[in-house]
């Protein structure tokens, strides 16, 4: 009898994780989209085509492992359309001249795209089982997906794109760490 129970859950075990990494897979392969559009319409196919790539990889882990990792994947994801659109906006303005002046948008663009997408995470890790380890999960992935727009512009729309996420979620992390934020 208990060869019997054991074979059984040994079968349930296997097709429990198939299901895990069937249902990350089905969440992956939908993270190279924005990859490959910007590999397509951007100067830089091949950063883009690694930055899908290792944004569908965290992506599948993330499922897979589940818990807040998996529940910080879709939040995340929409939480970097906002930077990435923000910064395809900015590349097709180009840039603004006043006077005897121009300016790019794109820096800006990333930067407060960040700042909202920070918000976007911060709100919607509140009551999470662990806020912190989502805003930081989710906040990878709104990231990379960010970067595949800020990173036409360089180092600088990579580094207002993370400033302006940690503008919005470091204040929300001293908060929790303090007590203040409520479960």
């Amino acid at each position: 009898m208990t060869t019997d129970v054991t074979h059984a859950e040994v079968r349930a075990l296997r097709a429990y994780e198939a299901g895990r990494r069937k249902l990350a897979t089905m969440v992956a392969i939908p993270l190279l989209l924005p990859g490959v559009l910007a590999a397509c319409l951007g100067a830089r196919p091949l950063l883009a085509a690694a930055i899908a790539a290792s944004m569908a990889c965290m992506g599948w882990v993330f499922v897979w492992r589940g818990r807040v990792a998996g529940r910080a994947v879709l939040p995340g994801v929409v939480a970097g359309l906002v930077p990435l659109g923000m910064a395809l906006c900015a590349q097709s303005l180009g840039h603004v001249c006043t006077g005897s002046e121009c300016y790019s948008l794109c820096v800006p663009a990333c930067t407060s795209g960040g700042v909202i997408a920070g918000f976007v995470i911060a709100r919607l890790g509140r009551h999470v089982e662990s806020p912190i380890r989502f805003w930081a999960l989710a906040g990878t992935m709104a990231a990379l997906e960010g970067s595949l727009g800020c990173s036409c512009v360089g180092f600088g729309g990579m580094v207002g794109l993370v400033l302006g996420l940690a503008v919005t979620l470091v204040p929300t992390w001293a908060s929790t760490r303090r007590g203040g934020a409520h479960r």
